[in-house]
């Protein structure tokens, strides 16, 4: 692979990684507004989603600092 192509594919990563994130910590916010039972499936998902969501943006900031980023 040649080096814009292991870029895009790290960008694309890291988007994914932060997209996800996002999408399990809204679904942990909802599960936990909706039952009234346990809750440590919550606890999981708030996890969970907080390192997806922290590991998209460091790598996302990796490539910026690095000056990785093709324009």
């Amino acid at each position: 692979m040649e080096r814009e192509q292991v870029v895009f594919v790290a960008k694309l990563v890291a988007y994914l990684l932060i997209i996800t994130g996002i999408i399990i910590l809204f679904a942990a916010i909802i599960y936990v507004l909706t039952v009234q039972v346990d809750y440590w499936p919550s606890y999981v998902g708030v996890i969970v989603g907080a390192l997806m969501l922290g590991i998209g943006v460091a790598l996302r900031n990796m490539i910026k600092k690095l000056k990785l980023d093709i324009k």
